[in-house]
């Protein structure tokens, strides 16, 4: 069972399901006016499941979560400029000050952290978007997500952070020591 699952569709089936004998024991018991409230009946409930009053929310917390995962894209992107970038001070920072930074093999545990919490970061963004599709996500699953996405980018950003100091502390003569 997922994690993100709370039975909403289950209720609603039950809804129907009970709408529906409702509907059908008016019109057997009372014919033409059974038959009529039942129509009265089946109009009111698809109005109240097809209103979705959470409507507005949904999207406030899409596009929350969708600045979240912005966040966390925004940190792997200075890693990867930081790994790849031309750019003069790029080159020396990488080179002369935190060479360690680069290194898969280090056994520093702040970088070892930051490696993990990036390749973590990169499978979670991959999948997002189809969690992000499924349009029957109700709001208490969306404010899982977004607590998910929230804490992934402030731990990548610590993390991050971490790992540029214990690269700087090690230096570039790390492997000598």
């Amino acid at each position: 069972m997922s994690p993100f699952y709370d039975g909403s569709s289950r209720r609603t089936v039950l809804a129907f399901a009970l709408t529906l004998v409702a509907c059908v024991s008016l019109i057997v018991l009372l014919k033409l006016p059974g038959l009529i409230i039942s129509m009265v009946i089946a109009i009111a409930a698809w109005l109240m499941v097809s209103a979705q009053p959470q409507s507005r929310e949904h999207a406030a917390l899409r596009t929350s979560i969708e600045l979240s995962a912005e966040d966390l894209r925004d940190i792997m992107a200075q890693f990867q400029d930081f790994e790849t970038s031309t750019d003069i001070d790029a080159i020396a920072d990488r080179t002369l000050h935190r060479p360690a930074l680069l290194d898969l093999e280090t056994t520093d545990p702040d970088i070892e952290a930051f490696h993990f919490q990036y390749a973590s970061a990169h499978r979670f963004l991959r999948r997002l978007p189809t969690r992000m599709s499924n349009p029957v996500l109700n709001t208490h699953q969306l404010e899982q997500l977004l607590a998910v996405t929230d804490q992934r980018a402030a731990e990548l950003q610590e993390s991050w952070l971490a790992a540029r100091r214990a690269a700087f502390r090690l230096g570039p003569g790390y492997r000598n020591e």
